[in-house]
Formats: structure tokens, C-alpha cells, sequence
């Protein structure tokens, strides 16, 4: 092999190994843009998951916490009526009093429950004696839907058992009112109850969570209330009574919803749910964000790499230049010969 040739196998060698360094480096630098958009948008959507998930546990904490500070003031107002002595003295069922003195003591009790009444948007705030007469004030409403039975069924209300009293809601499968119960005596029982559209102030949702579902159900999964419309009295939505269900506290996340469960006393739950294509939305657009920025770094790695041949090329084409300057003396000098 001449020294031409070999000049030029070697040059071709040059040319290859541009080639393969331009091929490597590209083929590096792809990947690394490409697991470094992966790490970075897969560790956004875990930050992201965690944060909205923790947000939505310490709210969902505080509404157990406004819910029962607002059933214990409920509670507070109730126990006034026991300020009235003869509230929780009198006996309508065995009372041994002159028609007259009777009808006047009644009414005396009546005044004072309708005055405790007007504190709260009561419903009803009276007393029911087990031959289901009443004293104070009980709304029709009320009196069509217990019946005959009123006594016996608010008794079998009451499921603390230390204090004699309790809350019940969906009585008869009607969830517009929530009842509260305590025993006075053998024979009496006091009666309290508003609208659920009242736990609207105890269930206000911050701006910042806009997109949180708020339902409060009762022992059966039925709904209390909701910050959805026509729910009330509706069984859990199946999406998310798996996660209910199944919880006592705590948070659930799966491909439609992430859901965080608090139980109050009484065993009533409070479910919030926020949906995972929410919670991933601005996850989505930091992808988006990523891939714009993938897109220029890769523009900017392709022309670098075109910069590093072109200064690759450049020796090389000096070096075919000089061969071929070198081929057309040796022609010369063969013809001067």
C-alpha cells in the first residue's frame, strides 16, 4: 500500500469516527433530555399528589372539627330548656293538676321553649310526652311525619347512652331535617331539629379547593349533605363508596378521585373527593412546560452538534485539499520527466 493510500484510509477512518461521535453525542444527549422530562414530570405528579392530598386531609379535619363545634353549641342551646324548672319537672302523662292550673302551667313551659326557639333557625324545639302530646314548639312537618309513633321513635333515637341523648338524620328516608333528642324523663323526651341546608356555614369550602366535593353521610352511606345538587338522601356515589366505605380516616387515591375520610361522633363521616384529572391538571401543564423546554434543548444539542463537524470537517477538508495539491505536483513532475 502507498503512502497516498494509506493517507487516504486514514482520512476515511477520520470521516467515520465523525460520523459515530456526532451519532453518540446526539444519541446522548437525547436521552438525557428525555429521562431527565421523565424524572421531572413524574416527581411533579408525586409533589403534586402529596400536596393536594395533605391539603385535603387537614380541611377535611377541620370540617370534623366545625361540625362538631357546631352540633356541641346545638347541644348547649337544647340543654337551656332545663333551665325551666317545670320543663323538666312536669309530667303531662300523670299530671294530677286542676284542668285550669294545668292548661296555664303548659302554656308558661310553651313560651319559654318558643323563646329558647328564636336563639337558632329551629325547626322544632319542644317537648314530646309518651302519650304524644307536645309542649313548645314542633312543626307540623315534623308531627305528619313521626305519626303515632313520635314518642317511641325519638326515644329509640338516643344513642348515647352515658348523657341519654343523640342526633339522628334520614328518618323515613327524609334527609332535609337533622333531629336532636334527649331524654328529660321516663315519660318526656325534648326534640330539636333544623334543616340540613344549615350546614352550609359548617361546611364552607375555601377558595383555594374549589374543585373539592364535600358530602357528609350517615351510618347507612346515605347523604346528609352535599355541596353537590339533588344528593340529599341519595346513597355515596359509586366512584368513591368503595374508598368511604372502607376508611375511618385517612386518604384514598385511585385513577378517578382522591378521597379523604373523617368520622364524627355518632359515626357519622364526612367525605371529601377531589378528581385526580383535577389534582393532575397543573401537573399537566408542567409537563407541558417540559416539553417545551426538551424541544429548545434538543435544537440547541443539534446545532451544537452541527458545530462540533463543522470543526471536526474542517482539518479534514485541509487534509484532502493538501492530497490532492500533492497529486497534481506528482503529475507535473512526471510530465516534466
Amino acid at each position: 500500500m502507498t503512502p497516498k493510500e494509506r493517507r487516504i484510509q486514514g482520512l476515511m477512518k477520520l470521516r467515520k469516527m465523525r460520523i459515530w461521535m456526532i451519532v453518540a453525542y446526539s444519541v446522548i444527549v437525547i436521552a438525557a433530555l428525555v429521562f431527565v422530562s421523565m424524572f421531572t414530570s413524574r416527581k411533579n405528579e408525586t409533589v403534586m399528589k402529596e400536596k393536594v392530598s395533605s391539603m385535603t386531609s387537614s380541611l377535611n379535619v377541620q370540617l370534623r372539627m366545625n361540625l362538631e363545634s357546631y352540633l356541641e353549641r346545638m347541644e348547649s342551646v337544647a340543654t337551656l330548656a332545663f333551665s325551666i324548672e317545670d320543663a323538666y319537672t312536669y309530667d303531662a302523662t300523670t299530671s294530677t293538676l286542676e284542668e285550669y292550673d294545668k292548661l296555664n302551667l303548659e302554656k308558661n313551659i310553651s313560651d319559654e321553649l318558643f323563646k329558647l326557639c328564636l336563639m337558632e333557625n329551629f325547626v322544632d324545639y319542644g317537648i314530646i310526652y309518651r302519650d304524644n302530646s307536645k309542649l313548645g314548639k314542633v312543626s307540623n312537618g315534623t308531627l305528619e311525619l313521626f305519626g303515632n309513633d313520635m314518642f317511641i321513635d325519638l326515644k329509640a333515637m338516643i344513642s348515647r347512652q352515658r348523657t341519654h341523648d343523640g342526633w339522628f338524620a334520614g328518618y323515613k328516608n327524609n334527609y332535609e331535617r337533622v333531629y336532636y333528642v334527649k331524654q328529660i324523663h321516663d315519660n318526656a323526651i325534648l326534640v330539636m331539629s333544623f334543616y340540613t341546608t344549615e350546614l352550609e356555614d359548617v361546611f364552607d369550602n375555601p377558595e383555594t379547593l374549589n374543585d373539592m366535593q364535600i358530602r357528609l353521610a350517615d351510618k347507612n352511606y346515605k347523604i346528609i349533605y352535599s355541596s353537590e345538587e339533588d344528593e340529599l338522601g341519595h346513597p355515596l356515589p359509586e366512584e368513591i363508596s368503595p374508598a368511604a366505605e372502607d376508611n375511618t380516616a385517612g386518604a384514598v387515591l385511585d385513577e378517578d378521585n382522591l378521597t379523604t375520610v373523617n368520622i364524627c361522633d355518632g359515626g357519622w363521616k364526612i367525605i371529601c373527593t377531589v378528581p385526580t384529572e383535577v389534582i393532575l391538571r397543573e401537573e399537566e401543564q408542567t409537563k407541558h412546560s417540559v416539553r417545551i423546554v426538551t424541544i429548545i434543548a434538543a435544537l440547541l444539542a443539534a446545532a451544537a452538534g452541527s458545530a462540533f463537524s463543522f470543526m471536526l470537517s474542517d482539518p479534514i477538508s485541509m487534509i484532502a485539499l493538501n492530497l490532492d495539491d500533492e497529486d497534481k505536483e506528482e503529475k507535473g513532475r512526471k510530465q516534466i520527466l
